[in-house]
């Protein structure tokens, strides 16, 4: 199983900053490229920004100068990308980001709301009016409770293939150890239906939470890698 390198996220920040040339005005630029510096490390805030720099929201010029943190529940942050013109909603992973809309129109996706717990578009609208009090996103290499790799905070599991996972069975890493062959009694895994059977023998025994007091200290780079994908697992 292979996980982000280095190499391709210099790939993602250099394909961010070709975009940022043809979208920031050029007054602003310097504004922004702050900020891409800031969360260089940050695969969260980078998939973001590369979503947002491919697309903008407006089709006009414009360039993101900070990022705030409404929400965050089981590695998915919910996250309001500040602009030179407004500010914008995005669901955003390690894996995937997805654009809800701009700040003062709210929330409209059910399936989101229900996830971080707000109910309705009217209680998030009441919750976040006052955005100069939703708090900066800070990288995952600079928030001490959440998982450099998946950005799972302390308590939660895991996104499935991260590499800080702990074996409950062996107490390694679970993305290098021999316990999912074994459990499945086979030499490797040959797709998505095994790595389901493994997963379900997974949580049968008890998946390990993140703790940042026991995993994270022996994490080698963090910020800089990312999850691998369990389709891979051979």
């Amino acid at each position: 199983m292979d996980t982000m390198t280095d190499q391709t996220q210099s790939q993602r920040l250099e394909a961010i900053r070709l975009l940022m040339q043809y979208a920031v005005p050029a007054g602003q630029m310097q504004e922004a490229l702050t900020l891409l510096d800031r969360y260089q490390n940050d695969t969260i805030a980078t998939n973001l920004l590369h979503a947002f720099y491919s697309y903008l929201p407006e089709g006009e010029d414009d360039g993101v100068r900070a990022l705030r943190l409404l929400a965050r529940k089981q590695g998915s942050f919910l996250l309001a990308a500040v602009t030179f013109r407004t500010t914008y909603l995005y669901l955003a992973t390690v894996d995937d980001v997805l654009f809800l809309g701009e700040h003062d129109t709210g929330i409209w996706d059910q399936e989101v709301l229900d996830h971080f717990n707000l109910g309705s578009r009217e209680t998030f609208l009441e919750k976040y009016r006052n955005q100069g009090e939703v708090p900066e996103y800070l990288p995952a290499q600079q928030a001490g409770d959440l998982c450099p790799a998946c950005a799972a905070a302390d308590g939660e599991e895991h996104v499935l293939g991260c590499p800080v996972e702990v074996c409950p069975w062996c107490d390694g890493q679970l993305t290098r150890c021999n316990c999912r062959f074994e459990q499945l009694d086979r030499d490797h895994l040959l797709g998505d239906q095994e790595v389901d059977a493994f997963q379900e023998k997974l949580v049968a025994k008890g998946r390990i939470p993140y703790d940042s007091g026991r995993h994270r200290p022996g994490y080698p780079s963090a910020g800089t890698e990312g999850t691998s994908d369990p389709s891979e697992w051979n």
